[in-house]
């Protein structure tokens, strides 16, 4: 763990405006012409660059339609690495690597971004060994933080959480932006690795220390409100998600209240948020249903049919087949009594090298819902040692 900051000059309204006289600059800029198109991907960058910032989808649709721009004014060719950039963030993967394959026969210069795309479609694909081939000859070519991000993910999701820091402290070491916002997500992370540990408190303090570094940060503050919520200290987990929501009008935090307010028995108050975080989730499926499915599927997983969760569990599968959607479609399928289904996808993943104590969770309650009592008892073991709270945290029986 990094030692302690000082809180941050730099708040994340600061950051919020910043990102937003980019998208203003890059406007103007096109306003006063003459017009090429590598303007109209500086707006569509700084687009990007605000969505994933504050987490509103509008700004996606903002700079899908100003790359459209962009190609149009292209004629032939065009920015064939920014709109693979953009697919990949909005999880319509089967679109990048053809993009991928364009701009290399393009000669795009920046040959390492195409080698980590590459390799994060490996990830999601479900490639690991590819994917860890690509990144680390990412790492080769170029030490930054995002690649030491990626790879530090990897070795998440295959248990190994001491590497894992390891190369989160390397970013934070080689980072000297100006920006807050890179150190607060490199604190935010070792927090995500602590949760997967069971490790509440540890947790707590890696989002307290994010929210020091970029204060008001929703991201942060959202995190700090499930720890509260794990430990069962629901009165403040209320009040942040209800602080949260009037900030950001995120379904998957009226998801959260909703939960907390069931779990007090308060289901008028409950259905109150699941109705609003529906519609939200509605539109959202209408506006970018690629990038929707993985964080609308939760809703319909708590809140929704049987049958609403297993289709939206099969489209975020086929998009993306990893240990993430296999858990999520392992889920669906037992909650729809496909039990045979759900073990043949459980074992799947365990032999993939996906190896977290949500994935073993998930393979206690499929193993247990076909009466496989030792396979079942084994990975209860085994979640528990990854995550002594499993129980709590998983759902773990």
């Amino acid at each position: 763990m990094t030692a302690a900051a000082p809180a941050s000059t730099v708040s994340y309204v600061q950051e919020r405006f910043a990102a937003e006289a980019a998208v203003a600059d890059a406007s103007a800029t096109i306003a006063r012409g003459p017009v090429v198109w590598p303007q109209w991907v500086a707006l569509a960058e700084a687009q990007q660059a605000l969505a994933q910032l504050t987490g509103d989808y509008r700004f996606y649709s903002e700079a899908e339609q100003s790359l459209a721009k962009a190609f149009a004014l292209a004629g032939k060719g065009g920015p064939y690495l920014a709109r693979a950039r953009f697919n990949f963030a909005v999880h319509r993967l089967d679109r990048v690597e053809a993009d991928l394959d364009l701009a290399g026969k393009e000669g795009d210069p920046d040959v390492t971004a195409i080698m980590a795309l590459r390799a994060d479609l490996a990830f999601y694909r479900g490639q690991y060994q590819q994917a860890l081939t690509g990144y680390r000859a990412v790492l080769q070519r170029r030490e930054d933080l995002p690649a030491l991000v990626r790879l530090s993910h990897w070795h998440v999701r295959s248990g190994n959480l001491s590497e894992a820091h390891a190369l989160l402290d390397r970013a934070d070491a080689i980072y000297h932006g100006d920006s807050p916002h890179p150190r607060a997500f490199l604190a935010l992370q070792r927090g995500l690795i602590e949760l997967d540990r069971g490790r509440w408190d540890q947790a707590l303090a890696h989002y307290h220390h994010a929210l020091r570094l970029l204060p008001g940060w929703w991201l942060a503050r959202e995190h700090i409100a499930e720890i509260h919520a794990l430990q069962g200290d629901s009165d403040s987990a209320l009040r942040e998600y209800a602080e949260i929501i009037r900030d950001t009008q995120n379904p998957e935090f009226m998801d959260a209240m909703a939960s907390l307010l069931r779990e007090r028995g308060d289901e008028a108050a409950a259905a109150h948020w699941i109705a609003r975080a529906r519609k939200l989730y509605d539109a959202r499926l209408s506006l970018l249903p690629e990038a929707s499915y993985g964080h609308a599927l939760d809703h319909f997983l708590r809140f929704g049919t049987v049958q609403e969760a297993l289709a939206l569990a099969r489209k975020n599968h086929a998009l993306r087949p990893n240990g993430e959607s296999q858990i999520q479609l392992v889920d669906a399928l037992l909650r729809a009594g496909e039990v045979q289904a759900a073990e043949q996808l459980i074992r799947t993943a365990l032999e993939s090298g996906w190896n977290t104590a949500e994935l073993h969770a998930a393979a206690a309650r499929s193993f247990a819902a076909t009466a496989q009592r030792a396979e079942a008892e084994q990975h209860s073991a085994i979640a528990k040692a990854l995550n002594p709270r499993a129980v709590r945290q998983y759902g773990l029986p």
